[in-house]
């Protein structure tokens, strides 16, 4: 490594001989310590725009990130280089820029914080730095030095994805076409895994290639996507998404979530099995085999099991065997579910996926203030995640704020996991609904939810539920029918028991059902 990025106290760029390169300008030295702190060390400029000039129009912010580049190019000299950029974001070169985010421990005796010392007016930056800091706190075991991802190609086996500049007809195609291209491919390159890298890739690299094409007709923008093989230049998935203007901000959003989904499913699809890619249907799933399959994939897997997201993962799947009563020992599961998460949030204490699953479980453990505030760590990072508001959604409802965590439940739909886990997702939203007394709502979402997900015990507990509270006892019979062929060991009496997980129907009323004798 070239240098090395510590974060720890005063932000400090130092090179291989100790020498300190650290930029003077606070704003120079926050950019660095956002892009160090970020999943593969990279950012949309739009997110970077936020953080820094968010009571600024979208004009002023972009023109002064472009005066903050030159500047920081300018001061790092010979080292520039490391500072990486693609169209619609920006990063360090993870082959050159090593962060360190260990402990440091001052003359007082006491740790220093993240970023000390530094100061920029700004309510965004200000929030963002407030809630990395007490990530950084809470983090359950030092940090070791991070050089993400690992710089010999031989040592890290992940495909690379490759964004292209886009071919656009004028200033406001290409904006969107940038935004939509950039956020898409970093929330694919996190699920995938792959190494996102700005055009051109070596000769011979294996994996996926995404260029936009983007056009303005009247109302309208039309946007394309186009995915090919790095290897053969084969054309393998391209799509046409139509944004009109009036509702730009909710059609990027969309179409954004669909391309990520779409780099992920084309990636699990096209690469070889040498190059391991995350299992997410099966992870999203509900049944045991398929579940218990996805575990063992990624246990194998060093580079995918053992990464932060594999680890945040593996829990989820284990939560997911604990809600859904498939494991003979519930107890240990989630022991091994907190110790993955553990080792990811001292892996990445700042990561948005790793929160997240740290925060759903606590919200199991029924820490409702540690949950809220682990989430919304998770969604000031990255607002628009959507693990991070499903599991913020979660949290609100612990907390008694039924309306609120139904907005955010709905915030929550639009994302590559939303997309992947809609049945979950779709519960998410009937659990807000019966908390507000809204039933018939509910049960049209866990029927949907049913539908995306023939195996998923909760929606069938609702549905049965819900159906004998308004008299349809036919219903309800054969939502316990299907419960049962399911949950072999189910029975009335069980539903009736305080531990039994229907805990958002008891506090609605809605266990008549387990005194019925159906």
């Amino acid at each position: 490594m070239d240098l090395t990025l510590r974060l720890m106290g005063p932000v400090t760029l130092c090179t291989r001989d100790g020498a300190d390169v650290t930029p003077h300008g606070a704003r120079m030295r926050a950019l660095l310590a956002l892009l160090g702190t970020a999943p593969d060390l990279r950012l949309p400029r739009t997110r970077l725009q936020d953080r820094l000039w968010s009571t600024r129009s979208q004009r002023h912010g972009s023109d002064s990130l472009r005066r903050l580049l030159s500047d920081l190019r300018a001061a790092l000299g010979p080292h520039a280089t490391a500072l990486v950029t693609g169209d619609g974001w920006l990063g360090l070169d993870p082959a050159r820029v090593a962060v360190d985010l260990r402990p440091v421990v001052g003359p007082d005796g006491e740790t220093a914080e993240f970023a000390a010392g530094l100061d920029i007016p700004d309510p965004e930056f200000e929030d963002w730095l407030r809630d990395t800091r007490l990530a950084l706190e809470d983090r359950p075991a030092p940090q070791a030095l991070r050089a993400l991802p690992l710089p010999a190609a031989a040592a890290d086996p992940r495909p690379v994805l490759v964004v292209l500049e886009p071919q656009c007809t004028d200033d406001e195609a290409r904006a969107i076409a940038g935004i939509v291209l950039s956020d898409a491919a970093a929330r694919a390159a996190e699920l995938i895994p792959a190494r996102l890298l700005a055009a051109p890739a070596p000769p011979g690299t294996k994996g996926l290639s995404a260029q936009a094409l983007c056009m303005t007709s009247g109302p309208d923008i039309t946007l394309m996507i186009v995915l090919r093989d790095l290897s053969s230049g084969a054309q393998l998935w391209a799509q046409r998404y139509p944004i009109r203007r009036e509702t730009a901000a909710a059609s990027t959003r969309s179409a954004t979530a669909a391309v990520a989904l779409t780099m992920i499913q084309t990636a699990a699809q096209s690469l070889d099995a040498a190059q391991p890619v995350f299992p997410l249907a099966d992870l999203f799933s509900f049944a045991r085999d398929r579940l218990l399959a996805a575990d063992e994939r990624l246990a194998d897997s060093q580079p995918l099991g053992n990464s932060a997201v594999g680890l945040s993962m593996r829990s989820w799947l284990r939560y997911t065997l604990i809600i859904e009563r498939q494991t003979a020992d519930p107890a240990c599961r989630l022991a091994e579910a907190e110790q993955f998460t553990a080792r990811a949030r001292a892996m990445a204490p700042v990561d948005p996926t790793v929160l997240a699953v740290a925060a759903m479980l606590r919200s199991w453990r029924g820490d409702v203030a540690g949950a809220l505030d682990l989430a919304r760590m998770a969604c000031r990072i990255a607002p628009e995640h959507d693990l991070a508001r499903h599991v913020l959604s979660q949290a609100l409802t612990d907390a008694g704020r039924h309306a609120e965590a139904l907005a955010m439940a709905m915030k929550s739909a639009t994302g590559p996991m939303a997309m992947v886990g809609q049945a979950s997702w779709l519960l998410r939203r009937a659990v807000a609904q019966i908390r507000l007394g809204r039933f018939p709502e509910a049960e049209r979402l866990a029927a949907a939810a049913l539908a995306h997900a023939p195996d998923n015990r909760p929606s069938l507990r609702f549905l049965a539920a819900l159906r004998h509270h308004r008299g349809d006892e036919a219903g309800a019979a054969a939502a316990l029918a299907d419960l049962r062929r399911l949950e072999p060991d189910f029975t009335l009496q069980l539903m009736a028991d305080p531990d039994y997980p229907v805990s958002t129907l008891r506090s609605a009323g809605l266990i008549g059902i387990t005194r019925s004798g159906l």
